[in-house]
């Protein structure tokens, strides 16, 4: 070492002044001293981070990954999938973000696959209570049935309609022709000659009764202003929703008209109630008509017969009423039990 203004020499172990070392230390050299603005020590840096004492202290932050943003970040949770549905989903498993070892591993919860256990039901009890019921019900009418055809065994037909409701004296015939029940050649002696002939019959039905029995023919003479003579039948049972009878009808129409050309009144003798009514039409030089009518009810029948003539001659009104009344009584005879 030289003097005020020259050269400064130092050791072999010595350093330049200035370093922070204490020069009184002999043990370390010079070169292992840490030079001027050096920063943290080497033995405490991160020896997983590569120049980890570059920049200011602290440990590495990884950015924000696609998942999380802000302070406070939520994991991303994906619409239910096929294995989810219900009020609960469970959230889709997401990746687990990278984090910086000193910075905290994330840790997500496990996942859950299907769907949250269904909570019990408490309107199974009112369902079964419902089912009892019906099956109790159903018990108790196949029962009340079963005794209700028991007190009818002898029944053609227990659960219909009982046929003694619209039953009486008379009976409908099957295969029966209307127009046989009458005589039809009492026609003869208005007209000779047979123009035409129907009939229809209606059998009774199995649940209200009824049945019924019509004819309509006629005769007819040939040549100009011939002589022509027509005889009808009706015969109607009673049925069971009749409030009125057939007969009671008719007498309502026949007798209501009144006057120089009308004549009605009982018929005795002829069912438990009967009536005639007639009706007379003259037209000068054409032919006149004469119309007869005669109907009965007796039990659960009645019968009408209308005989009408027309003619150039005088024809005789009480021969038709008596036409009529005996094909009346015919028709009750041949119906009759």
């Amino acid at each position: 070492m030289t003097g005020e203004g020259g050269p400064i020499v130092t050791g072999p172990n010595q350093q330049p002044p200035g370093d922070g070392v204490p020069p009184s230390d002999p043990t370390v050299a010079w070169w292992e001293r840490p030079g001027e603005g050096a920063g943290q020590n080497p033995a405490q840096a991160d020896p997983t981070v590569l120049r980890g004492n570059i920049g200011a202290p602290g440990p590495y932050t990884a950015p924000p990954t696609p998942y999380q943003s802000g302070a406070n970040p939520q994991p991303y949770t994906a619409p239910p999938g096929p294995y989810q549905s219900g009020a609960n989903p469970q959230p889709f498993p997401q990746p687990q973000p990278y984090v910086h070892p000193q910075a905290g591993a994330y840790q997500a919860p496990p996942p859950q696959w299907g769907a949250p256990p269904r909570p019990p039901s408490s309107g199974n009890k009112a369902v079964w209570w419902i089912v009892g019921g019906a099956i109790a019900a159903v018990g108790v009418l196949v029962i009340g049935l079963i005794a209700f055809a028991a007190n009818r065994v002898d029944d053609d037909n227990p659960f219909g309609a009982d046929p003694e409701e619209w039953a009486g004296s008379y009976v409908y015939k099957d295969g029966k022709n209307a127009c046989d029940l009458v005589d039809l050649t009492v026609l003869n002696q208005w007209a000779s000659t047979r123009e035409t002939t129907t009939h229809t019959e209606r059998g009774p039905s199995e649940y209200i009764g009824g049945g019924s029995y019509d004819c309509d023919a006629k005769n007819k003479d040939s040549g100009r202003n011939a002589d022509d003579a027509t005889l009808g039948l009706e015969v109607e049972y009673k049925t069971k929703s009749e409030t009125e009878s057939d007969y009671a009808r008719w007498k309502g129409y026949d007798t209501k008209t009144t006057g120089k050309d009308y004549d009605h009144g009982p018929v005795s003798g002829l069912g438990s109630e009967a009536y005639y009514a007639a009706e007379q039409h003259i037209y000068g030089s054409i032919p006149s008509d004469y119309t007869i009518v005669v109907a009965a009810h007796d039990s659960n029948i009645s019968v009408k017969v209308e005989i009408e003539v027309s003619s150039m001659r005088t024809v005789d009104k009480a021969a038709m009423r008596t036409a009529a009344e005996t094909q009346v009584r015919k028709v009750l005879a041949a119906l009759k039990k």
